[in-house]
Formats: structure tokens, sequence, C-alpha cells
């Protein structure tokens, strides 16, 4: 067939292109299927690049810039830093968003500061590529150091801590308050009697015995203040409020005492536990602000069944035990009495939920986390750990940090936990210790502001003091980051 003229393809294309507008989709599909059969390298490789640009438009370059930000805020910092390396656009457009970059750090359980919230974009990158970073440490090993206080001195039976500084409690009947920065002892005390548990504060320390006693010093001076000496077994747990001038102390007797902080006045005695009296605690009652239970405590004891929640509060000014009111709401079962499993340590109040773990009846080898809201009275998860646990530690918003059985120098058994996922996000290998006391004493987190999630401040300082077997009191401490201020 003779060549067609510029002019006659011109007139023959249109007509052809008129008639294939008018074929059905199966037709249309049919003819560049022939199309493609009878074309050669040349015209496969044009075809090949029109579709490319049709089938694969950049949408994130074409979308407005509010689409965009949205669009990527459903990513995860993960897949954020991926897409960041498929152009140098998308490296720009994402890199630009201070909102999507805040996004990601709120989804890894960063604290993103609203007083930082300057759309700074490259301040927001970076504190999640740090924060990234400092996640993945914490999982290997790589971001907390040791310290050992070895004083020579008999078993250590209860440790607390408090704005850097540890007081260590032994069977050489001598309490110390160690500064955890200077590595330096600040005060000794010489008891009467071995110590089950210590608390203190920047003005006053406490301490109980196993003889049924509590006594009091100044924190400062080492000064003793006030004995409180009425139980008739282990003072195993005690809790105290300065503004009540109230100490609660729970017993081996199954009672409960209610003191004077000032003067070691017995206000009450409260005997409604049928076996030893684990723990006890107090805790302000979350009640709406100008709500007419705004000045109430709430006051948790703990048993290895049951655990009894009370209300406290003075209904008189002159807070004289006649006007000591002390309401008890409910009890929540959380073990047997026949059950053989030992008592797992560690109850927490965040103000709205209680925490506490529990062996399964099913499967001894694992602990559920069970989380009860007191205000509405009904348990709200149980979430099973598959873990058998030896102490609940800590729990805050995000994060749950719990110890495990000691099994080998090479097996961590100080775990965080994600409180959603359950994920691991810290491991450390904690040495072997001797049983853990029922108010959790001879171990104590150190800053706990981190478990609400990390803010690029709070990882910093001591993380957890323990009573070792060695007769000493071990210091974990977080290691700096790279240009991290130290306080």
């Amino acid at each position: 067939m003779a060549a067609k003229s510029d002019g006659e393809f011109e007139e023959w294309l249109e007509s052809v292109m008129e008639y294939y507008s008018n074929l059905t989709d199966v037709k249309r599909n049919f003819t560049i299927d022939c199309i493609i059969a009878c074309s050669g390298s040349s015209q496969l490789s044009h075809l090949f690049t029109k579709t490319s640009i049709l089938l694969y438009r950049d949408f994130i370059k074409l979308l407005p810039a509010e689409l965009k930000e949205h669009l990527l805020s459903f990513l995860d910092g993960e897949s954020l830093l991926a897409c960041c390396g498929v152009s140098k656009t998308w490296n720009n457009i994402i890199s630009s968003s201070s909102r999507v970059w805040q996004q990601a750090c709120r989804s890894s359980n960063f604290i993103v500061d609203k007083n930082l919230d300057n759309g700074d974009a490259r301040y927001w990158k970076s504190y999640f590529l740090e924060m990234t970073k400092r996640l993945n440490h914490m999982k290997t090993y790589k971001c907390f150091s040791t310290k050992t206080y070895d004083r020579n001195l008999r078993r250590v039976t209860a440790v607390y801590y408090h704005k850097g500084k540890v007081a260590t409690a032994s069977d050489s009947k001598i309490i110390q308050i160690w500064d955890c920065g200077k590595d330096t002892c600040l005060l000794t005390i010489k008891t009467d009697s071995s110590i089950a548990s210590v608390k203190f504060d920047d003005s006053i320390l406490i301490a109980s015995s196993y003889l049924g006693h509590m006594v009091s010093w100044d924190a400062i001076s080492g000064q003793r203040l006030t004995e409180y000496m009425r139980h008739s077994g282990a003072i195993f747990t005690f809790d105290y409020s300065k503004e009540l001038n109230l100490v609660i102390s729970g017993s081996s007797d199954n009672r409960i005492k209610i003191w004077a902080l000032t003067n070691g006045y017995l206000y009450k005695t409260l005997s409604d536990h049928s076996c030893w009296v684990l723990k006890v605690m107090l805790s302000p009652y979350p009640a709406e602000k100008g709500s007419k239970h705004i000045d109430r405590q709430l006051l948790f004891s703990l048993d290895k069944t049951v655990i009894v929640v009370r209300m406290l509060n003075f209904i008189t000014t002159d807070m004289s035990s006649e006007g000591l009111y002390i309401t008890t709401l409910y009890s929540i079962k959380h073990g047997q009495p026949d059950n053989v499993s030992l008592f797992i340590p560690g109850l927490y109040f965040d103000g709205e939920y209680l925490y506490y773990n529990k062996e399964s009846f099913d499967n001894q080898k694992f602990s559920s986390l069970c989380k009860w809201d007191v205000k509405q009275r009904c348990m709200v998860s149980e979430l099973e750990l598959n873990l058998k646990v030896r102490a609940l530690l800590g729990v805050g918003k995000k994060y749950v940090a719990i110890l495990t059985p000691w099994q080998h120098k090479t097996l961590p058994n100080f775990l965080v936990l994600d409180k959603e996922t359950l994920a691991k996000v810290a491991l450390w290998n904690l040495p072997p210790s001797r049983h853990i006391g029922p108010d959790c004493s001879q171990l104590c987190l150190g800053e706990t502001d981190w478990l609400d999630g990390l803010d690029g401040k709070n990882d910093q300082g001591v993380l957890l003091t323990a009573a070792i077997d060695e007769n000493c009191v071990y210091v974990l401490k977080w290691l700096p980051r790279s240009g991290q201020i130290v306080t």
C-alpha cells in the first residue's frame, strides 16, 4: 500500500479516533491489544512512558497543603522516614510539616510540649529521631549505668528514693540517706530493730519495724521525733500525709492503725481484714473541682485475698479523733484463701484507676495486670502479661514497670511494657535478690515521670534502687543522651 501523505494521514487518524470513541470498552481494549501485538520495541517503550506518567502521578505533590498534612498525619514515624526517601520533593514536603512530626511523636508515646508548639518542623523531626534512638537503646542495654553501694553491713531490708536521694535500711539496725548524684552518705541513723519499710521526704523520715512499731526522725539532722508503738506484729506497710497530719500502718496482726503524725496519738484501729495487711495507700478522692468531696481521701488496704476501699476525712477543723470519719465503700476480691500461689506486691492509683497484679488461677506461670475503675466500681480490663511477675514496680499513663523472677545474668528480669500493646520498651538484668517484702520495700523506682511518656527531659537521674543478695544497694541510672543537660 502506498504511503499516505501528511494530509491523508491526519484525515485517516481523525476518522479512526472518531470511530474508536464510539466503541464499547470491550472493543476498545481489543483494539489496543491488536495495536500492541503489531508494535515494535520503539512503540512499546513509548507506550510504557506515557502510561507511567498517567498511572503513577505524584499525588502528594499535586494535593493542596492542608490535604497533604492531613493525609500524612495518619502515618507513623517509621513510615514517614521511609516516605522521605521516595524523592527530594517528598522529603521537602514531609520535613517541613510540624503537625506531621508532632503526631508521629504522640503515636510513639513521646510527650509534645504545648508550650513548644512553634511550628518548627525541623525541631520536631529532630526530637522524634533522637527519642526514637533513645527507645531503641532502652531495649538494647545501651541506656543505663549502674552503681553499687557496699557498706559492709548486714542484709539490706528496705530502700526508698526521693529527689536524688536514697534511704537504705539493714539488719545492722542502721538507716542511711545517700546522695545518688555524688554517691556520698548524707545521714546515718541508728534504730532499735530491723526495719521492714522506710519512707522519707525533704523534712521527715519514717521507718517501720518487724517488732510492731514505727519511728519518725528529722530527715536533715537525724533527731528522733515520734514513736508509734501499738501493733502486735510486724508492720509491713505504711503511708503518711503531712497535710492531714496522719500516719496509716498495716501489720501482720491483721490490723490497720491511724495515728497523728506529729505526736503519735492513735486515732483509730481498723480490724476488718482476716489476714496480714500487706499494703496501705492514701490518695486524694478523685472529685471534680468545686465538689463537696474535694477534701476527702481514699484509703486503700490490701491483703492476700481482697482490696478494701475506704473514704476518710475530718468533719471538724481541729482534726480531733472524734472528727475523723471513715467509711468502707467496697471490697475487690483478687485472690483465694486456699490459693498456694505467692502474693505479687504492687498497688498503684492514678487518680481514676487502681492497678494491681495477680496470678492467673488457671495458669500460675502467668499474671494479669488489673485495671479497676474506682468511681464506677468495676473492672475495666485484665491484661494477660504472659509473664511470671515477681513485683509490680510502677504504672504510668504510657508504661508499666515490672520485675520477673531472676533466671540468668543474660536474661532481663526488669521490664518496662507499653501499657496498651504490652510490647517490651526497656530491658535490664537486675542482680538476684532475696524475697521481696509485701510492700515492695526492697525495690523502689527512682524518677517516675517517664512512665507517662518520654519528653526529652525526664529520661535522666535514677531509674531504680534495689537491695541485692550481696548485702548491697544497687542503683540503676539513666545515661545522658548526647547534648542532654543533666540536672
